[in-house]
């Protein structure tokens, strides 16, 4: 049975020192309130979407011009495309006669006009008429067969894509892509038959999922990892993903567990030359403190929550927050420069580096139990906090994998998670895909097109990845 351990008020003190009891424990019980109340995306992990929109203010002085584009700019305007490009050519020739009742001559090509429109969608229907016949000899029947790659599949490749991009990618539910295929296609198409494509492009994308996450273990580019909640089979689920400048992997469990951090990781653990970036969740605490750099971004914002407090914990808080600022103020230079700064500034680094670490060992013990417990986390870290000085390459927040996220997160919000494992397992592999593409420089309707005329083909799949394998 659980107990609670807040200190029980008496509502009716007898007594002066029962009076001051009273009191200090609704100032605490006010200021906690208080913290709770002013939580937002700078103070926590709460997204900017969950913050209380305050309306602002324009301070600039109206300039007295009209809205829009002013005199004198220079302007911007669409260039023709080339005349073989057009799918029709239409010749806007002058009248025979002119009014004076003179014949026009010398005609010439004085202007050209573009318009574009988008073609009739219509969809294709393809019949394939299977005959037979008998042996004159045996009187065997022979049937012909269909095509390789054809079967009893009602639905190509390419409907097949569209299906699963706008399933995922443009965020539509099932009945929303099957209304919108009859809407512009007049497609003939049920729910049913949305979902049983999904399940074969799912498969067909097997393989590159695979290779995707084989490249991100073998490979030595720092490694980002993240995970955020996903419901799956009306139960509670998360998201994970692993993710570097290349590729992303997304992978969907029913646990947030440190079994699934390791599964995902092990074959990356004690590899010397490949970093982890992570927050401080504490599943990841298995990476060694040499392989693994902590998200400085989550530490700015503890940082700001205990500077927002009163008292000595609020004094702490801000000087955490300035060495921070100096600490990084040279980590918004680019290329050489960030490292030439670095180096220059080496002695200045690690003074504030001990300041920083003094300032979190006396929060550890500043009486505020929150911020005690904050700052001791922090602490725990070890080197984990220092990586990203060491290795270049490295950088010292996790904004990659929670960009790379983002799309996910916001389709779970239009989606509310998926039903079924085959439905979990088409998920991850198609985020997966166009995650990818997009970092590979890959169109995803091409690369998926292949992939899955592929698979009806029983060829071999699509390689994804365009830098080839280690060994």
């Amino acid at each position: 049975m659980a107990t609670d351990n807040k200190p029980k008020i008496n509502l009716k003190p007898s007594t002066l020192d029962e009076c001051w009891a009273v009191i200090a424990i609704l100032v605490e019980e006010i200021a906690r309130l208080r913290e709770q109340l002013n939580t937002n995306s700078t103070n926590s992990s709460l997204p900017p979407s969950k913050d209380l929109k305050k309306k602002k203010i324009n301070k600039k002085n109206a300039s007295g011009r009209k809205r829009g584009a002013q005199s004198g700019h220079k302007g911007h305007n669409r260039k023709l495309l080339e005349s073989h490009q057009a799918d029709e050519i239409i010749k806007c020739l002058p009248v025979a006669e002119c009014v004076c009742g003179g014949c026009v001559e010398n005609i010439m090509l004085s202007a050209r006009k573009q318009v574009l429109e988008l073609p009739q969608p219509k969809f294709l229907l393809y019949e394939y008429q299977v005959y037979s016949g008998k042996c004159s000899k045996c009187d065997t029947k022979i049937t012909g067969s269909l095509p390789k790659g054809i079967s009893n599949r009602w639905f190509g490749p390419r409907v097949h894509v569209l299906m699963s991009l706008l399933r995922s990618k443009y965020r539509l539910s099932i009945r929303q892509v099957k209304q919108l295929l009859h809407d512009l296609y007049e497609m003939p198409i049920s729910i049913g038959s949305v979902s049983h494509a999904e399940a074969r492009v799912s498969e067909a994308l097997k393989p590159a999922h695979a290779e995707v996450l084989a490249n991100i273990q073998s490979n030595s580019l720092p490694i980002n990892i993240d995970e955020t909640g996903y419901k799956q089979n009306n139960r509670t689920g998360w998201a994970w993903i692993l993710a570097n400048k290349e590729c992303s992997y997304f992978h969907l469990s029913p646990s947030r567990g440190k079994l699934v951090a390791k599964q995902l990781l092990g074959a990356v653990i004690g590899t010397k030359n490949t970093m982890i970036i992570s927050d401080r969740y504490p599943a990841y605490n298995f990476i060694p403190e040499r392989q693994h750099q902590v998200c400085w971004a989550h530490l700015k914002r503890d940082f700001q929550k205990i500077s927002e407090r009163s008292g000595r914990p609020g004094k702490i808080g801000k000087l955490l927050l300035k060495y921070y600022r100096l600490l990084f103020k040279f980590w918004k230079a680019d290329g050489d420069k960030r490292w030439w700064f670095f180096n220059k500034m080496r002695k200045k680094r690690n003074r504030w580096i001990n300041k920083m670490l003094n300032h979190l060992h006396i929060g550890s013990k500043c009486g505020h139990i929150t911020t005690e417990r904050t700052c001791a986390n922090i602490l725990a870290q070890g080197k984990s906090l220092w990586n990203f000085f060491e290795h270049a390459g490295v950088e010292p927040t996790n904004n990659l994998a929670e960009r790379q996220l983002r799309p996910l997160v916001i389709s779970k919000k239009l989606s509310f998670g998926c039903d079924s494992t085959r439905g979990a397992r088409f998920i991850e592999r198609i985020f997966t895909v166009f995650m990818t593409c997009a970092q590979q420089g890959k169109n995803v309707i091409t690369f998926l097109n292949a992939t899955i005329a592929n698979y009806f083909a029983d060829k071999p799949f699509q390689r994804l990845i365009a830098m080839p394998l280690p060994g």
